[in-house]
């Protein structure tokens, strides 16, 4: 080789010594699937590729392939009824005159932490002391009271279009809006300040998906100005604000307080209201008001899209007196956007809760009402000890089976 060197080997010896080189190192370790390759690569071989003068030449695959497009994907979170009778308010007050709601939710937000919406239905004004801080049957709550379930239960998307937001009249309201206004919730609708706030729909954006907010109510307990409560008479308002929602969202939730009180069964109205809501473009319809749990259903709409429905989805925070209205939970659904940008809703799925409080049967009989204490909202999972303490005498399994068989068989209980 000191003449000609390697140089003056024709091309198919050099190929027989790599060969020979690379036999002796792949022996060496145990790599016959090494030396296969090797040879075929070395050899030219019909799937090598070669440089104009013979020489393989070996590639490999880029670094950084191009990914794939996927699926975005929104969780929505909705809880029911938020009712501080005045029970809830005694437990809340603290000795320093301040109130202390988030300490009873601190087990339900964590159940809501991964969810782009919470949900949340305000059942109160939170006007404050200004207007009295009462409970039942003419509620208003403190300012706190919003800042509480904000903080305490992650929510924010609030209906307050309900039969009791109008109890302390539209003053109490318009303090109740400037409440929200400085914890700048993602989403509110339902009650107002004027006719033009009344027209507004609130849109936010979550992860590239933009969702609307619209609430109306049955009814109101006490007489409320046109616009200081959306209600389900007003339709012009109520068509207008959907036309609206629809042109500027790609999802519309909405949410109607309505239903039979303390029925499990869906009455003729509110299918009649839920079928003008998918007519006039919902995509998902939540269902607060009868204090307890009704059906869910898919409601087939006009361009055959489903739209789920939550005919109620009961109480969440309140101290009412049956077992049925202390069973209440957290709705969840995805929403779905592909990278084409077709929207659906999957997955519907509930998390039942247990509203505790313990009273013996002696303060029961005597109807001793603030007597209840050791108020908490546990997941009806984790609540066999609440509920030994209670005197529902009833169990973790059985309220399970009664959520199930109430919300029927499109939900996966959790």
């Amino acid at each position: 080789m000191a003449q000609g060197g390697w140089r003056s080997f024709s091309a198919a010896r050099k190929r027989r010594i790599v060969i020979a080189i690379v036999a002796v190192c792949v022996m060496a370790f145990g790599g016959w699937g090494v030396l296969l390759f090797a040879v075929q690569e070395a050899s030219g071989g019909p799937n090598s590729p070669s440089s104009a003068s013979g020489t393989p030449v070996i590639t490999t695959p880029s670094a950084t392939p191009t990914p794939t497009p996927t699926d975005t994907r929104v969780t929505v979170s909705a809880m029911g009824d938020m009712l501080p009778h005045d029970t809830v308010n005694a437990a809340a007050l603290q000795p320093d005159g301040t109130y202390d709601y988030a300490q009873f939710l601190t087990d339900v937000k964590p159940l809501t932490a991964s969810s782009g919406i919470v949900f949340c239905n305000q059942e109160v004004s939170s006007s404050g002391a200004a207007f009295g801080i009462s409970g039942y049957p003419v509620f208003n709550a403190p300012e706190k009271f919003s800042a509480d379930i904000a903080s305490g239960a992650g929510c924010n998307a609030i209906n307050i279009a309900n039969n009791h937001m109008a109890d302390k009249g539209q003053d109490s309201i318009n303090a109740t809006r400037a409440v929200w206004d400085a914890l700048n919730p993602l989403l509110i609708s339902g009650a107002n300040r004027s006719p033009e706030e009344q027209q507004t729909v609130t849109v936010t954006t979550v992860q590239g998906i933009k969702f609307a907010l619209v609430s109306f109510a049955e009814y109101s307990n006490v007489p409320a100005t046109d616009y200081g409560l959306n209600v389900f008479g007003n339709d012009a308002a109520l068509t207008s604000v959907m036309a609206t929602a629809r042109a500027n969202a790609d999802v519309v939730l909405v949410s109607l307080h309505w239903g039979t009180e303390y029925s499990n069964g869906v009455n003729d109205a509110q299918r009649t209201e839920a079928a003008r809501m998918v007519e006039l473009g919902a995509d998902v319809i939540i269902g607060t008001g009868p204090h307890v749990l009704e059906p869910v259903e898919w409601i087939p709409g006009p361009d055959g899209k489903q739209v789920l429905v939550w005919f109620s989805i009961g109480n969440l925070l309140s101290t009412q007196l049956e077992i049925a209205q202390l069973i209440g939970g957290i709705a969840q659904f995805d929403v779905v956007k592909t990278p084409a940008g077709v929207i659906s809703i999957q997955a519907p799925s509930f998390i039942p809760t247990f509203m505790s409080y313990e009273w013996t049967a002696e303060q029961a009989a005597a109807g001793d009402l603030l007597a209840r204490h050791n108020l908490h909202v546990y997941p009806l999972a984790n609540a066999a000890d609440a509920l030994s303490r209670s005197l529902f005498n009833t169990t973790v399994a059985d309220q399970q089976a009664y959520v199930a068989g109430v919300l029927g068989p499109l939900v996966t209980i959790k």
